[in-house]
């Protein structure tokens, strides 16, 4: 049934907008005056274009909308999860959830997925519309679960997915909150003593004939390079900022950044270890829902980040294709830790793939937890270390010519 949005006055002449599913527009109307509310305008929550030739005469629904943010994806995959698990058809649970929706696009956007559905197109095939919205993994994975049969079982371990990537991913912003505000202000205080307090300082030093310490000396030309050409550092570091934006955009360019940021000591490793983690938990699901080994390292890979991972994941499908093992070819690519490549090749031999990649990604995640808690400490000393250096070295380039006109003899 189609959905069409509304504008209408209620009994009170107060104006109010939704969304309504009717025949037709005529029907909406109708429907609308039923609930003693006067319809201004009504128009087709989506606008239908017809699909290449040789697709039927059947359409393609594509609708402007605003991209779903991950809180707001996993709220309805959890909600659509309880709801198809309790036996409750696929389009009246998106209505349901459509109606229940906050915000105005994730209403349009469901509405449009129901308006695919009953008119007979699987519930993956109708979020393909919206790819912005709905990620490529996310899409196979509810394909898989609705050819195992299984889709309300797949989308609770998908919400289960997106919670923990949401928890992560909100821990470590709400603990790097404070050491941002620590940088900003360390940068602010050294730019501000570099710009008016040394200078003020230098005038008072120089008038004496004296001659100034190295450290001072080497202060007082930064001071004089800064207030000189402040103006051309903010706008080159503004330049480099959108010239880097621009250059990661391209493919190219990214493979070659994230293969040189993956192979750094510290952060190299732990960026292999997010790749890894979330290739294990994706193939996890996908395996366990019944997934074709090839078809779900495909949407692993489109899940993948890292740019130099997911060529890594290409030769691996390839390998695989060729009648290679799962846990040779990727221990041929030497990305993965040492553990998971065992776990996985256990799963492989004892017919329990999919488990093996759950229990690989908990092991995972577990020490990624670990790494996140060690790195968030000692971020906020490092931090508070690097300004004590900066403001130490200012303060002992303003005390050492103190310290020597003091010692100089008098006569």
């Amino acid at each position: 049934m189609p959905a069409f949005e509304y504008e209408a006055l209620d009994k009170a002449g107060k104006k109010s907008k939704g969304m309504i599913t009717a025949d037709s527009e005529v029907a909406a109307r109708r429907e609308l005056r039923s609930r003693s509310m006067a319809p201004l305008t009504i128009r087709h929550a989506d606008e239908r274009k017809p699909r290449p030739s040789g697709q039927g005469a059947s359409f393609n629904i594509q609708l402007t909308q605003s991209e779903l943010s991950g809180r707001e994806l996993m709220l309805i995959t959890r909600q659509l999860a309880s709801l198809i698990g309790a036996g409750m058809p696929i389009a009246e649970s998106l209505g349901l959830v459509a109606e229940q929706g906050g915000r105005h696009h994730l209403r349009r956007i469901l509405m449009a997925v129901r308006v695919r559905v009953t008119e007979g197109e699987r519930l993956s095939d109708a979020l393909d519309g919206f790819p912005k919205s709905f990620p490529a993994v996310y899409r196979a994975m509810v394909a898989a679960g609705e050819t195992a049969g299984g889709l309300g079982e797949v989308l609770e371990r998908l919400a289960d997915y997106l919670e923990k990537e949401q928890a992560v991913r909100t821990r470590v912003t709400g603990a790097l909150i404070y050491p941002a505000v620590l940088t900003t202000v360390a940068v602010g205080v050294i730019a501000l003593l570099m710009t008016f307090v040394v200078p003020r300082i230098a005038e008072q030093f120089t008038g004496m004939g004296m001659t100034l310490p190295l450290l001072t000396r080497v202060m007082i030309s930064i001071s004089g390079f800064m207030q000189d050409f402040w103006p051309f550092l903010v706008g080159g570091l503004f330049a480099l900022v959108l010239l880097s934006g621009f250059l990661l955009r391209q493919d190219s360019v990214r493979t070659v950044f994230d293969g040189v940021v993956s192979r750094l000591p510290l952060i190299g490793a732990f960026l292999r270890h997010v790749e890894a983690a979330r290739f294990c938990r994706t193939m996890g699901i996908l395996v366990e829902s019944g997934a074709v080994l090839p078809d779900a390292l495909r949407a692993a890979r489109r899940a993948a980040g890292n740019l130099a991972f997911k060529g890594r994941l290409e030769l691996v499908i390839r390998d695989i294709e060729t009648g290679r093992g799962l846990s040779d070819a990727m221990r041929a690519r030497g990305w993965f830790p040492a553990l998971a490549l065992f776990m996985i090749a256990a799963g492989e031999r004892s017919g329990a793939l999919g488990e093996m990649f759950r229990r690989s990604a908990d092991q995972l995640e577990q020490d990624l937890d670990s790494s996140i808690t060690v790195g968030l400490n000692l971020l906020e000393p490092a931090i508070l270390l690097i300004l004590g250096v900066g403001v130490g070295l200012i303060v002992l380039s303003v005390l050492l010519p103190i310290l020597q006109l003091n010692t100089m003899p008098l006569g």
